[in-house]
């Protein structure tokens, strides 16, 4: 992990060896909440840059990869509302109107449209856990959040992603 006090600094080689070590997780985070790659990779060179500007105000001995998905975290809701919200809406059936295996979606656009239905902070802990790789207390200190939280949050949307797949892919449940 890079010494936040580098990064304080201004340290450009320590800014290049944090990017490579949170872009992977910011990427996931992003997606998780916006739902479509290219908004993704804009949010997070926004974040990282907005991050750059602010490096003077990080807590030496703060967490930097929290503030890091903090930035992120808003960036996402500044492109969320200007979107006003309609993330994948046009694309989820009505209710009643279920499609079939010849729509042809893969499982990486239904499990994508299934995290249309989960709530914002539901989206990131089920990125950071599902994609990441990261355990419940990991995600816990980058949101704020006790352990016990993420794993109880991870499990409710784990269950509403499946009723939603059940739902309306019924085919593809296992």
């Amino acid at each position: 992990m890079v010494d936040a006090e580098r990064l304080r600094q201004g340290d450009e080689d320590a800014f290049k060896e944090f990017v490579g070590e949170t872009e992977r997780l910011l990427m996931s985070v992003s997606y998780g909440i916006l739902l479509n790659t290219e908004d993704a990779r804009d949010a997070v060179q926004d974040a990282y840059l907005r991050f750059w500007r602010s490096r003077e105000r990080l807590d030496p001995n703060g967490y930097i990869q929290a503030y890091l998905v903090q930035i992120l975290k808003n960036v996402c809701l500044t492109m969320l509302k200007k979107r006003a919200n309609t993330v994948g809406m046009d694309e989820i059936p009505e209710p009643g109107k279920k499609e079939t295996p010849s729509s042809r979606l893969d499982e990486k656009e239904i499990i994508s449209r299934a995290m249309t239905v989960l709530k914002e902070k539901e989206r990131m802990i089920v990125a950071m856990i599902h994609y990441e790789n990261m355990d419940s207390a990991e995600v816990g200190e980058i949101l704020g959040l006790s352990a016990s939280t993420v794993r109880s949050h991870y499990q409710s949307a784990r269950i509403r992603m499946r009723n939603y797949i059940t739902r309306f892919f019924p085919e593809f449940v296992r």
